[in-house]
């Protein structure tokens, strides 16, 4: 009688043991409802929603995630298009800082640059520009008079570390050379204005006093010294031809009417527009009781204008700028003080106070709200947190939350939407009362390699907020955005390369350009993009402008049964707007691979025909990524659209059995025979079973899944002697 081994015991058996294969997945009908489960073997994955954002690497359909994309709009709920066509609005020869609207015109900002674009299609028109120094007035000039004139420097300055003074005594007349300095030969002809700071302790008269360039011995160019009031800086600029001042090497100042005895001071003397001698750090909009003013700040100075061409410094004035009750403010870069205009008077007199802390590199100054209680404040960051200022008492107070000090961390801080937003380097914190919260694109599974970057700067939407990732010279640069509401991180623009930064992005209403604009520079190009300020669905209006093909935009990878080896059926889709211009292109990539390898394309509208694996047979995987490019043909306004994209695979795991077969339970111990098997079906672990009975040879992890009752045995089983049991594989690695 043939023998089976089970558990570690033999036992006979009576009949032939009947193996069969068992199915590894079980079709059923759902207690909830019909589902497609219900009606076919194949396994059915929906992806349709991508709101929650970039930077999922592995998941499902229903997270709503991506893992990256580029030029694909996910704003919508079922609805993938194209992303925003990018125009250049030209090269601007330096990297922009800042770029903002005053007076139905937008101004770009950069180092010793101003310039504004106010057509559709953008030109820059430059209103200023940095200068060629001709004196710095850092030293003493040489008398040109003897002793009626003595020559020094004076802390009394508005420029580096001092001003040239000129006590002038009674006895010089008028048409006088007073003074002079040397200068290294320089060619000032490119430039069609000068620019100085003059101070005087009488009041001048246009062309009581000139400034004369020489060339060796030969006088050049007359720049005659404007009107000034007695014993106030007065900041002048003089439009003069300077086309034959190729080789200047002297500068006099002379004295066309007889003043008496005073004292002059002139500081800063430059070629061009002058007034503002280091980079530009930071540029706001202000409105006091009598003007408007755009004001462009440094670290050490400003300079501001109420029609955007005429410029003039503003004393007192410097640092990052925010408006707040009533006056303007400036802090400077290392926080150490607060410097504030009058109240409604931004051209007044200036008072300043000094702060005590910690402050690191201040980035940014700007107005809001207590979190507690609403109270108006004033915020700055930097690279040691974020902090208050109570300008009533001059103090400054650290807020409870921290990030790491890395450099360019608090570059940019916001109150919008009841909340404080601050870029803490590559990441933001979201600050809200009782709890600061971490959801810049660094977290989660972050940005991808090379598309990695600083936050540098925001920009607010509607209920979107935008901002920009700086790559530098090592990463691609992007512009990602963010709803308040939904959360999750959209991406908008990537750079085609590494080493073209966005350092600054500012967005102009519909208002001024047609579904609103949003600008940006990158490296020292600026660019810009329809960004809508009316709606969020770009579909909805029909003069939206589309970018002409999109890279990829990457699926997270799916992640289900990622051990057990799986079958790839094929992918439908859903769609709009598809024909042989317009269309989808889908990819995939097994087990680790980049999605890069083309399923095919979806050319038709609302139901294309499926993509399936090797001709239908289907591909083995574990896991698998998909991604989508979508293409549009010479129509600018017109995208695809992708609504829902369906993969259909089958789980395979390995073959798996199931033995029946019957136990000779005859004789005295049949009753134990019996007992054992029950102890077994009650056993939690799987045991082992030899069909051969040999345990030599090949083994099965089994477990007992039916034998008859007990009271089946006492009244029938006994007598007959025998009983029929199933043992089957549940798990097979």
């Amino acid at each position: 009688m043939r023998e089976i081994n089970l558990a570690g015991k033999y036992y006979k058996i009576h009949s032939d043991i009947v193996q069969r294969r068992l199915n590894p997945w079980k079709a059923k009908i759902g207690a909830g409802g019909l589902e497609y489960s219900d009606f076919s073997q194949a396994e059915l994955e929906e992806y349709f929603d991508f709101r929650n954002g970039i930077g999922k690497k592995r998941g499902v359909g229903s997270d709503a995630r991506q893992d990256w994309s580029e030029g694909i709009d996910f704003t919508n709920e079922g609805q993938a298009v194209l992303g925003p066509l990018v125009n250049s609005a030209g090269d601007f020869g330096v990297a922009p800082v800042k770029i903002i609207d005053f007076e139905s015109k937008t101004y770009a900002i950069g180092d010793g640059k101003i310039a504004y674009s106010s057509a559709d299609t953008p030109s820059w028109t430059t209103v200023w520009s940095t200068g060629i120094v001709i004196s710095n007035c850092d030293d003493v000039w040489t008398t040109e008079q003897g002793a009626n004139v003595t020559c020094g420097t004076s802390i009394t300055k508005k420029e580096g570390t001092a001003s040239a003074l000129f006590a002038i005594a009674d006895a010089v007349g008028q048409t006088s050379d007073l003074a002079s300095i040397a200068i290294a030969e320089t060619d000032f002809s490119s430039k069609s204005k000068v620019t100085f700071w003059v101070y005087s302790t009488v009041a001048l008269n246009t062309n009581d006093m000139y400034l004369h360039l020489y060339d060796g011995a030969v006088k050049k160019i007359d720049v005659g010294i404007p009107a000034a009031a007695a014993n106030t800086w007065t900041p002048c600029t003089v439009t003069v031809d300077l086309s034959t001042a190729t080789a200047i090497d002297k500068v006099i100042l002379y004295q066309q009417v007889d003043k008496g005895a005073c004292t002059i001071y002139l500081d800063y003397i430059m070629a061009g527009d002058g007034l503002l001698a280091t980079t530009p750090i930071d540029a706001i909009i202000a409105t006091d009781a009598t003007d408007s003013y755009l004001v462009v700040s440094s670290a050490d100075e400003a300079i501001y204008s109420t029609d955007g061409t005429t410029w003039l410094g503003l004393t007192g004035c410097q640092g990052y700028l925010a408006f707040y009750d009533t006056k303007l403010r400036g802090i400077d870069t290392d926080g150490g003080t607060l410097h504030s205009s009058p109240a409604n008077n931004i051209d007044g007199t200036w008072t300043e106070f000094d702060l005590t802390g910690a402050f690191g590199t201040v980035y940014d100054l700007f107005e809001g709200k207590l979190l507690a209680d609403g109270t108006p404040t004033l915020y700055f960051c930097g690279t040691e947190g974020l902090f208050t200022i109570d300008t009533t008492n001059e103090i400054a107070y650290q807020q409870e939350v921290s990030y790491p000090p890395l450099t360019n961390a608090g570059n940019v801080g916001l109150y919008w939407n009841a909340n404080v937003w601050v870029a803490t380097g590559y990441g933001i914190l979201k600050v809200a009362p009782s709890v600061a919260t971490f959801l810049g694109p660094d977290q989660d599974d972050g940005l991808p390699a090379t598309y990695q970057g600083k936050i540098y700067d925001f920009a607010t939407v509607n209920n979107w907020l935008v901002f920009c990732v700086n790559g530098g010279s090592t990463d691609k640069s992007s512009i990602l955005k963010r709803n308040s509401t939904l959360g999750g991180n959209q991406q908008v623009y990537t750079t085609s390369a590494v080493d073209k930064a966005i350092a600054c992005i500012h967005h102009s209403p519909s208002s001024m350009y047609t579904n609103g604009r949003l600008w940006f520079g990158e490296g020292t190009y600026i660019k810009y993009m329809m960004f809508p300020d009316t709606t969020s669905n770009v579909k909805q209006i029909a003069t939206y402008t589309y970018v002409d093909d999109s890279g990829y935009g990457k699926l997270p990878i799916f992640r289900k049964l990622a051990a057990i080896s799986k079958t790839a059926l094929g992918v439908a889709a859903i769609t709009k707007s598809c024909d042989a211009n317009e269309y989808v292109q889908v990819y995939y990539g097994l087990n680790g691979a980049a999605a890069t390898t083309s399923l095919g394309t979806f050319k038709t509208s609302p139901k294309p025909t499926a993509l399936t694996f090797a001709s239908g047979l289907g591909t083995v995987f574990y896991t698998i990524q998909f991604a989508i490019k979508l293409y549009r043909g010479a129509t600018t306004t017109n995208s695809p659209e992708l609504e829902s994209l369906l993969f259909y695979y089958i789980p395979t795991p390995v073959r798996i059995s199931g033995w029946t077969f019957t136990i000779d339970a005859s004789g005295d111990d049949g009753a134990e025979t019996f007992t054992n098997f029950e102890t077994i079906a009650d056993t939690n672990t799987l045991v082992a079973f030899y069909p051969s009975g040999d345990v030599n040879k090949t083994s099965y992890s089994v477990k007992l899944t039916s034998m008859p009752s007990r009271n089946w045995w006492e009244e029938a089983g006994a007598r007959e002697g025998q009983f029929t049991v199933t043992v089957e594989e549940v798990f097979r690695p």
